[in-house]
Parts: structure tokens; C-alpha cells; sequence
């Protein structure tokens, strides 16, 4: 399930701050907006995953057109955007079955396979849902 956070750009002296309101501490900086962005893009998927390791309430993005800035940092903000982000889900422990050479090419070209299963299923499943 994919979920979008608005976050609030901050123009500082010489730099550019994105924090998101729904999730205080979640904060990035940059030198340029398209920096900032790009941060808060990578930034809001760990956060997500590092309060789900540490069995954190994920609270619900506040709609876009209603969520407004602290009176203390609305003269300080130069913009209001949305950064998607795919929800992290629980690790769930399963087993598959497979050739072993399949299995020893694998290995050789990876050194986590729960990765490369996920990776490579995430792959098939954009590739099926969006050709349908």
C-alpha cells in the first residue's frame, strides 16, 4: 500500500529543510529544492520501515488540503508538497522450493535472497498490474 505525506519546504540561509508534520522528527535538508525533495524521497520510506522495527504507531497522512503549518514557520515556508511512500509491511518467514542450481546461481550473485525474491517479485507485480 502506497500512502503520500505532505511536508513543508523551509528556506534557511543558505539551505532548504523538508519536514513532514504527521511525523515529528522526520526532517532533511539540502542546498537546492530539487536536493530537498529528492532526500525527503529517501528519507520517508526508512523512517516509515525504522518506526515499524520499533513497533511504532504509523499515523495516517493528514490530507493535503488541510494540514497548514505551525504559525511559527509560515513565514519561513516556500512550499507544501507530497512525497509518496510505499508502507512498510510485517517480514513475514516463508519457504519456496527450487532447483539447486538455480539456488547456487543465486548465491552467487547476491548475498541476501529474501532481498532478491522481494526485489524481483515487487518487479513482476508492477510489470503484470501495469500491462493489464
Amino acid at each position: 500500500m502506497d500512502r503520500n505525506y505532505t511536508a513543508f519546504v523551509i528556506k534557511d540561509d543558505d539551505s532548504y529543510t523538508v519536514m513532514f508534520p504527521d511525523l515529528p522528527g522526520c526532517i532533511t535538508f539540502a542546498d537546492t529544492v530539487d536536493g530537498a525533495y529528492a532526500n525527503a524521497r529517501d528519507l520517508l520510506p526508512v523512517y516509515l520501515e525504522t518506526m515499524r522495527d520499533n513497533a511504532m504507531e504509523i499515523p495516517l497522512p493528514t490530507p493535503f488540503e488541510t494540514i497548514e503549518p505551525d504559525a511559527d514557520d509560515a513565514d519561513l515556508i516556500v512550499g507544501k508538497i507530497l512525497v509518496p511512500a510505499k508502507m512498510p509491511g510485517v517480514m513475514v518467514r516463508t519457504n519456496i522450493t527450487l532447483d539447486s542450481h538455480l539456488l547456487e546461481t543465486i548465491d552467487r550473485i547476491t548475498t541476501n535472497r529474501s532481498a532478491f525474491f522481494a526485489e524481483l517479485a515487487e518487479r513482476e507485480i508492477m510489470r503484470r498490474t501495469t500491462s493489464a
